[in-house]
């Protein structure tokens, strides 16, 4: 089977905690693109904080960004393809229960985040969110800012302690159902999205845009958030270090990051055609 389209997560798959992708990996984008294979990053980050990783992987078509909920084209001016913002309802239950629990929530516009407090160094916000961050009395006033804007919420992302995450999506999964997607996107981090986002679906909408069918589509991850497209594709991979629920839901598993997995899977089945 040829792959026309390539679909992969940055965090724990392209690279780990935050670096640049190895040589290995960048090689290995750029052969299945002079190839004429459509590569696209499928992040949980904006599209401001995932272009650096983009650009420094040579990509040149759409990125998706924030979980599938924006996706825009790698070239300026960037138009933005796909934009699903949170349900207003149920967003305002969810930050009614943030408020009560004190829980470490960022609330996301497309390029900006919203904090009340500033829990976690400087360093570590730069690092993992990038975008500008606001720091407000209340999350009533950051949806006031965001409207001033002409902006609207696009994710919540909560900050927690390793081990805390499943089970705060589990709590959350069962209170919102359907009207709110929860899903771990790293043990730090717990988000919240439209129910009509996800990576699968931009997926999905990027192939029929390209007019790739999806027998010949193929994605990489490693985390809750990436079991979307993991299934939809055509061939679904699973990193060595990925989540077991990622592993249970994939065709077939990787080497680790730490090893250039990703790299390995584009030389295996893009570049050989799996030939061996």
């Amino acid at each position: 089977m040829s792959y026309h389209l390539l679909c992969f997560d940055y965090d724990g798959t392209a690279a780990d905690g935050g670096h640049f992708p190895s040589q290995r990996v960048c090689e290995a984008v750029t052969a299945a693109q002079v190839r004429g294979v459509r590569v696209v990053l499928a992040t949980g980050r904006s599209f401001g904080a995932a272009y650096r990783y983009a650009e420094a992987l040579g990509l040149h078509d759409a990125v998706i960004t924030y979980q599938g909920a924006i996706v825009k084209e790698m070239h300026p001016p960037h138009a933005t393809l796909v934009r699903e913002v949170l349900p207003l309802e149920p967003l305002a239950e969810f930050l009614t229960l943030v408020e009560a629990r004190d829980l470490d929530l960022s609330l996301y516009g497309e390029e900006e985040y919203y904090i009340t407090a500033q829990r976690r160094s400087p360093e570590f916000h730069r690092r993992w969110f990038g975008p500008p961050c606001h720091r407000v009395a209340s999350y009533a006033d950051a949806l006031r800012a965001l409207r001033a804007k002409g902006d609207a919420p696009i994710k919540g992302l909560m900050i927690v302690e390793p081990g805390e995450g499943e089970p705060l999506a589990a709590e959350l999964h069962a209170i919102f159902q359907d009207r709110l997607t929860v899903l771990r996107s790293h043990e730090l981090f717990t988000e919240v999205t439209s129910p009509n986002a996800s990576k699968g679906d931009a997926m999905a909408f990027l192939a029929a845009r390209y007019g790739i069918p999806q027998a010949e589509t193929l994605a990489v991850g490693d985390s809750d958030n990436d079991i979307s497209m993991i299934r939809w594709a055509g061939l679904g991979v699973a990193m060595g270090n990925a989540a077991p629920e990622v592993i249970a839901a994939a065709d077939c598993v990787a080497p680790s990051v730490t090893q250039d997995g990703l790299a390995a899977v584009i030389e295996e089945f893009v570049l050989r055609n799996g030939r061996g």
